[in-house]
């Protein structure tokens, strides 16, 4: 059963061993089955990628296809698109936007270190 879903800045520090992930992030997902990304998250690190900011080894395809490997994909549905455009948020991020709209929409607790969305309160979140 998948209780989180990672904002994702926290799956590529989850990925990556990266010590930037929040110790109590850290301490809920370890001994989980499975841990969620929203599929638009695919979309921003492949962003990410292209501009240099992350590195996708051997190549973007390769590196996207290993990254999904490890987490289970939510995907955009109408319930999601339609809670994202009308969501709380203090921005008009559409990745945001999206991936709050995921976890509301799937009872998820949102790890995320965002602290526009955590101060929102839309979502359960944990860092």
């Amino acid at each position: 059963m998948i209780h989180y879903l990672l904002d994702t800045h926290a799956a590529v520090w989850l990925l990556e061993g990266n010590s930037n992930l929040g110790v109590g992030a850290q301490t809920a997902i370890e001994g989980e089955d499975a841990i969620a990304i929203a599929s638009i998250s695919l979309l921003e690190i492949a962003l990410l990628a292209e501009r240099g900011t992350l590195t996708l080894k051997p190549s973007l395809g390769a590196g996207l296809a290993a990254f999904v490997a490890k987490l289970e994909i939510l995907p955009l549905d109408a319930q999601i698109a339609a809670d994202a455009v009308c969501v709380e948020l203090p921005h008009r991020d559409p990745f945001d936007r999206v991936i709050t709209a995921t976890a509301r929409a799937h009872g998820l607790t949102l790890i995320t270190k965002d602290r526009k969305i955590v101060d929102a309160t839309v979502v359960e979140t944990l860092w």
